[in-house]
C-alpha cells in the first residue's frame, strides 16, 4: 500500500461520509461498506480501516435525540 494513496482515500472517505459530522443509519451502512472496500483493495491498512469504522460509529452516535 502506498501511504499517499491511503491518505487520499481516507480524506475522500471522510469528506463524503463525515463532512457534516453526523451519520444517519443508511449513510452509516454505506460508509462502512466503502471503508471495507478500501481495505480489501489495499488502499488502507487494517488499522486505518478500524479507525474509519470508529469514526463512523462516533458520527452515528451524534444523532440528535
Amino acid at each position: 500500500m502506498e501511504d499517499k494513496k491511503g491518505a487520499v482515500a481516507i480524506v475522500q472517505w471522510r469528506t463524503r461520509f463525515l463532512g457534516e459530522g453526523v451519520l444517519q443509519e443508511a449513510t452509516y451502512d454505506q460508509a462502512l461498506m466503502a471503508a471495507e472496500q478500501l481495505e480489501r483493495a489495499g488502499s488502507v491498512s487494517a488499522s486505518e480501516w478500524l479507525d474509519m469504522v470508529r469514526q463512523a460509529n462516533a458520527a452515528l452516535l451524534r444523532q440528535p435525540g
